[in-house]
């Protein structure tokens, strides 16, 4: 009977470190796919392509741990934020949010873009996504302006 419990302890053990060892194994492979999708955010030829990479990253950031954002790679992010396309910006914004408070160093580009962002037309545009990523950061977004008239994004 003492040696069945030993045995199971062990087994337990052992599968925990190999589990261990697995989800640490992920990280580096993890991290590299992040930075290839910000590579294709950032030069993918068309708008629709830079939009699904920016969807992409925002799924990968949703795994992250917080042990595991950088400055470097919430600056690398961040600047993603500068893209022409509101769809992008909306994925963008959205990846930083899944980063949650290890990610305010974006906060003032945030709440920078916010007010043009609000008076973009659309049913969902980047503005969503900045209050998204800043509720999530744990920053209270301002109030909707009034906008006068509506651009696109």
């Amino acid at each position: 009977m003492r040696f069945s419990g030993l045995f199971s302890a062990a087994l337990c053990f052992l599968l925990s470190a190999v589990a261990s060892i697995a989800q640490e194994g992920g990280r580096p492979a993890r991290m590299k796919q992040i930075k290839e999708t910000i590579a294709k955010v950032r030069s993918d030829r068309t708008a629709r392509a830079r939009t699904e990479a920016a969807e992409y990253l925002a799924s990968l950031t949703q795994k992250l741990s917080s042990e595991e954002v950088t400055e470097t790679l919430v600056t690398d992010i961040t600047s993603l934020l500068d893209s022409p396309d509101d769809s992008v910006r909306y994925w963008v914004a959205a990846a930083l949010g899944n980063l949650g408070p290890a990610a305010k160093a974006a906060v003032p580009k945030l709440e920078e873009m916010l007010p043009k962002a609000d008076c973009i037309s659309g049913a969902i545009t980047s503005a969503s996504g900045i209050r998204y990523a800043l509720t999530k950061m744990g920053i209270k977004p301002p109030p909707s302006p009034e906008c006068r008239g509506r651009v696109a994004g």
